[in-house]
């Protein structure tokens, strides 16, 4: 279907825009500068930008229709990824990252609505499979990264090189966008007439499991990089694989996810990535801490279209951009909270940290029973 083909255009071309400036993260800290600290206080306003573009997303789809609101942010995102690749300072990076969460964040939210719209429609399970085709996104942002990095090519001519690409796949993806001038049901409504107590639970869960996901983004290739003296080449690859395993795991889950359901699908996860990160802080160096890539993003890859779903499943698909601002929430105290404790402990405890997290994603999982639709097909 045409609809579909296109959302995932759309969902592939945000994700290869975000790993391609996070897999050269040690090399913008490097040209701007800037210690965990400040890194820190850039990726709070990043995450704050994110936040206030959801909230007003919505709303502006209302008003103008999603195809020209997802251009806008998108359009916000390319001009503010072109300034962090020329930065030469800790705020002229924070300024772009503010750019880059505000662009983003309508980018994200507005594809969001019109692949939970799209799933109402059709009344079938579609959200894995555009997650995933972000994960392909991802990948294929990382593996450039790690090229770039090892040929030691400059920020600004990579950076440029994949948004002149990426605009290209975005352009072929947003045509197809439902432009009509609404933005479906109430949210708010929606979650006043669903079982507050098990929304509360898939937020919890969503909270927790974009936190973990988030950190191997934001720290992972700084701490591989700092603590575990890693290149960064290395640290690229590490990433590279991450979201590899992730892109992997989300286009596979169609059968674990009819035989085991998401309760079990999720939990298997959260084991999978609490090894996983037990590898990386205590493991040794060399291929294991390239395994434990693999294992974190393999495990942690359901948790997030698992939850959107499951809140599709009690409530009006609008909802599901409420819960999408959830869990972009992470994005928020994730830095704040991982930087602060990283500066007082290093980064290793911080990234230990990470293990009660996917401790209540485990314990919260059955919260996610009963959003078991159809596979797509």
């Amino acid at each position: 279907m045409r609809a579909t083909r296109a959302i995932s255009l759309v969902f592939a071309g945000s994700g290869a825009t975000q790993a391609s400036w996070m897999s050269r993260l040690p090399a913008i800290l490097d040209q701007t500068h800037t210690d965990v600290v400040r890194l820190s206080a850039g990726l709070v306003m990043l995450g704050l930008g994110t936040l206030v573009a959801m909230a007003l997303t919505g709303p502006a789809i209302s008003r103008f229709g999603g195809r020209p609101v997802v251009t806008a942010g998108f359009a916000l995102t390319m001009v503010s990824l072109i300034t962090m690749a020329a930065a030469h300072s800790a705020t002229a990076l924070a300024v772009a990252m503010l750019g880059v969460g505000v662009g983003g964040g309508v980018w994200d939210a507005g594809m969001n609505v019109q692949a939970a719209a799209l799933e109402s429609r059709l009344d079938t399970h579609l959200m894995s499979r555009f997650h995933g085709w972000w994960s392909i996104g991802s990948m294929a942002g990382a593996g450039v990264g790690l090229a770039a990095a090892a040929l030691r090519v400059g920020l600004l001519p990579h950076l440029s090189a994949v948004l002149a690409a990426t605009a290209v796949v975005f352009a072929c993806g947003v045509t197809a966008f439902d432009d009509s001038k609404r933005g479906g049901p109430d949210a708010t409504g929606s979650r006043l007439r669903s079982p507050a107590r098990r929304l509360a639970a898939i937020g919890t869960l969503l909270f927790c499991g974009a936190v973990v996901e988030g950190a191997a983004g934001d720290w992972l290739a700084v701490y591989l990089n700092q603590d575990r003296l890693l290149t960064h080449a290395g640290a690229a690859l590490w990433y590279a694989l991450f979201v590899s395993a992730m892109a992997a795991g989300r286009l596979i889950a169609e059968r674990p996810h009819r035989h085991f359901g998401a309760v079990g699908l999720v939990r298997t996860g959260a084991v999978v990535t609490a090894l996983s990160i037990m590898l990386v802080v205590a493991g040794p160096t060399g291929p294991w801490l390239y395994v434990a890539a693999l294992g974190w993003g393999a495990g942690i890859c359901w948790v997030f279209p698992a939850a959107l779903s499951a809140t599709g499943s009690v409530a009006a698909p609008s909802a599901v951009a409420a819960m999408t601002a959830v869990g972009y929430s992470a994005s928020v105290a994730g830095p704040l909270v991982i930087g602060r404790l990283a500066h007082a402990a290093g980064l290793e405890t911080a990234i230990a940290a990470m293990l009660p997290l996917v401790l209540t994603v485990a314990l919260l999982a059955p919260a996610l029973s009963g959003a078991d639709p159809e596979p797509a097909r």
